[in-house]
C-alpha cells in the first residue's frame, strides 16, 4: 500500500561519498582514524542491513536521463524516492534527492502510477512533456543492492556528526540475473556551512592516511550498474568484427581498383 508522506525518512541535506576498498581491513582503518582525528569520537552504531531496488523501463528511460526511481528498505521503514544526477564534478551538488512516499516492502512503483507520477511532477514543477504516469506504469525492477556491514558515527567536539559505514554490497541485475559483490566505504556528511572545517578535517584525514581505499565519484547505483552491466554476447561481437573486416577489405579493393585506373590513364 502507498502511504504517502508519513514523515520524511531523511531531510536529504547530506552528501554521500563512496570509497573503493583495496585492502579490506576495517580495524586498521578505524585505528588510523581514531589516532589522526584526535578530538573526534568514533561510535559503533550497530549492524547495517538495507536494500535498494532501482526501477526503470526496458528502454531505461529514467536512468538514461539521470533519474533514479528507488525503493529503500530499512529495518525501520520502506519508501520510494527519486534521485536526480547531474554531471557536475562538484560532488556536493551532483545529486538531488526527493522523498516520494512510504510503502510496503513488496510494493512496486507501477502499482501506484498516479501517486508516483504526481510526486515526480511536483518535484520538477510539471516540466515533463511526456506522460510520466505511463512511464511509471512500465517500470520494473532493474538493479537490486543488498547493503550489509557495520555503521559508525563520527562526532567532533563541536557537535558535528557524520555517518560512516563499512559495506558489503551484494548486487543483482534483476533482468539478466547477473550478480556481483564489492566492498564499499561510505560517508554521509551534513552540508552545514557552520561545520565546513570539521568536514574538511575528516576528508583530509582519510585522503592522507587511509591509502587502503580511494574515493570514487559514483553513487551506489553507478557502482552496481558497472559491475552487472549486460555484456554483448560473444557471437554478436564476432559477427561485428567480421563485418568490420569485410568493410575494410572492400575499401582496400576499391582503393586498389582506383589506383590501377589512374595508372592506366
Amino acid at each position: 500500500m502507498f502511504y504517502g508522506d508519513r514523515g520524511e525518512p531523511e531531510k536529504f541535506n547530506n552528501i554521500r561519498r563512496n570509497y573503493d576498498v583495496i585492502i579490506d581491513n576495517e580495524k586498521m582503518t578505524l585505528y588510523k582514524l581514531s589516532r589522526k582525528l584526535g578530538f573526534y569520537s568514533i561510535i559503533f552504531q550497530g549492524k547495517l542491513h538495507e536494500t535498494d531496488i532501482y526501477y526503470d523501463t526496458e528502454a531505461r528511460l529514467l536512468t538514461g536521463a539521470g533519474l533514479l526511481l528507488r525503493k529503500k528498505i530499512t529495518p525501520r521503514r520502506t519508501y520510494f524516492s527519486l534521485v536526480r544526477i547531474s554531471t557536475l564534478d562538484n560532488i556536493e551538488f551532483r545529486e538531488k534527492k526527493s522523498f516520494l512516499g512510504e510503502c510496503d516492502k513488496n510494493d512496486n512503483p507501477n502499482e501506484f502510477p498516479d501517486q508516483i507520477a504526481d510526486g515526480i511532477n511536483k518535484i520538477f514543477n510539471n516540466l515533463f512533456t511526456v506522460n510520466v504516469k505511463d512511464i511509471v506504469k512500465h517500470c520494473t525492477p532493474y538493479i537490486k543492492i543488498d547493503i550489509m556491514g557495520n555503521k559508525y558515527k563520527v562526532v567532533s567536539g563541536t557537535g558535528y556528526e557524520v555517518d560512516m559505514s563499512f559495506e558489503n554490497l551484494k548486487i543483482r541485475n534483476m533482468r539478466t540475473g547477473k550478480k556481483a559483490n564489492t566492498k564499499n566505504f561510505s560517508l554521509k556528511m551534513p552540508m552545514n556551512p557552520a561545520y565546513e572545517k570539521e568536514k574538511e578535517d575528516i576528508l583530509d584525514t582519510i585522503d592522507r592516511y587511509c591509502k587502503e581505499m580511494f574515493y570514487i565519484k559514483r553513487n551506489r547505483f553507478e557502482i552496481a550498474e558497472v559491475l552487472v552491466k549486460e555484456n554483448e554476447p560473444e557471437n554478436q561481437l564476432n559477427d561485428k568484427n567480421k563485418e568490420k573486416t569485410k568493410k575494410k577489405s572492400r575499401k582496400e579493393i576499391k582503393a586498389e581498383l582506383k589506383a590501377k585506373e589512374e595508372q592506366n590513364q
